[in-house]
């Protein structure tokens, strides 16, 4: 007879290996179980020999889970909540670049509103977006003069279609509500590759890579123009990031943005890069607002802002569309410990980048 001690092993290690065996058999059903979503996980990465093995390794146990029919509760439930992994419909159209030509006048006529009739303002785009629109639905909720919808998605973008689909977004569902602003905001998840039409994988960064990027960028603007020439589009630019945060390309997408939006009098480019950034226009963590106080802009990731830093670009954006709407009838003026120090003022002209800059 083994001594108590022993036994007590033995058993302390049955059970270890019963609970990792249980938890083995646990995750392969739940992988067979929501298969569809491992697929549609697997082609989110960006493209490279990681995104082919997962692709392969996901489309393996999806044929399995067809095969056993384990993935059909899931898949039922998601099509009756709208959330059919399908493949898109609508794709960037395809768009001749025209040379850059300065812009001088905006077709956006001037608007009456009042707080009957507030200005329907809808923000798109990133997370960053997202930070964006929260601020701006905060201040609209002391201005009875806006009205703000907030339609950021969450690690999204220009460069992965075939992950989240924007042109087919906005043609179904944003554009038939005719938004009077739109507020459109991209670039801290499009700096990954991305495969042409032709089916080439271009590698972020080169001249192929900004070409179709730049093609996106002009085929979305495009797509808001409003046939009545009454919608007004502030596409912001993305603040400097943090060195090292692994986002790339922001000063040569900042770019792409700026100078396609001149060839476009319904495109107004807001520059947010000042004011997030010193005198030198490099990152810095906080900054001084009207008050003279300094405050933290951004969230530890050095990419997305604070909360703070999220009402500070919130102002200045709504500064920019008072210049084109008259919304001084709802008498709200920017808190000093929110807006900009004064004396920060948007760019005249966007650099073209520094090619292999983060």
């Amino acid at each position: 007879m083994p001594p108590r001690t022993q036994t007590r092993r033995i058993r302390q290690g049955m059970r270890a290996m019963t609970l990792w065996k249980t938890s083995v058999l646990s995750i392969a059903l739940f992988a067979l179980l929501a298969s569809g979503s491992l697929v549609k996980a697997a082609r989110g990465q960006e493209p490279g020999w990681g995104r082919d093995a997962s692709m392969v390794a996901a489309g393996v146990i999806d044929r399995v889970a067809n095969l056993l029919s384990l993935n059909r509760p899931l898949d039922a439930a998601n099509s009756a909540l709208g959330r059919e992994d399908v493949e898109p419909e609508i794709k960037f159209p395809p768009v001749t670049i025209a040379p850059a030509t300065p812009q001088t006048t905006t077709t956006i006529p001037g608007r009456a509103v009042s707080p009957g009739s507030p200005l329907r303002m809808r923000v798109f785009g990133d997370s960053v977006a997202d930070s964006l629109a929260v601020s701006l639905k905060n201040t609209a909720a002391r201005d009875p003069l806006v009205s703000v919808t907030n339609d950021g998605r969450v690690s999204t973008g220009l460069a992965r279609p075939d992950y989240y689909n924007w042109p087919e977004h906005l043609v179904k569902d944003v554009l038939p509500s005719d938004p009077q602003v739109m507020v459109i905001m991209f670039g801290a998840n499009d700096g990954q590759g991305m495969t042409g039409t032709d089916g080439k994988v271009y590698t972020r960064g080169t001249p192929e890579w900004l070409d179709e990027y730049r093609r996106r960028v002009a085929a979305t603007m495009d797509l808001l123009k409003d046939p009545a020439n009454d919608r007004l589009v502030i596409w912001v630019g993305a603040p400097v990031m943090r060195p090292g945060s692994g986002v790339h390309e922001m000063d040569q997408l900042d770019y792409i943005y700026w100078t396609e939006a001149q060839k476009r009098p319904w495109i107004q480019y807001f520059d947010s890069w000042p004011f997030f950034s010193d005198a030198n226009l490099q990152y810095v963590k906080e900054a001084p607002f009207a008050d003279g106080v300094s405050r933290g802009l951004r969230q530890k990731d050095g990419v997305h802002l604070s909360t703070i830093g999220g009402n500070r670009l919130s102002w200045a954006v709504l500064g920019r569309i008072g210049k084109y709407v008259d919304l001084s009838a709802g008498k709200v003026a920017p808190p000093a410990d929110e807006a900009p120090a004064a004396g920060i003022v948007e760019r005249t002209e966007i650099p073209p980048g520094v090619p292999g800059a983060e």
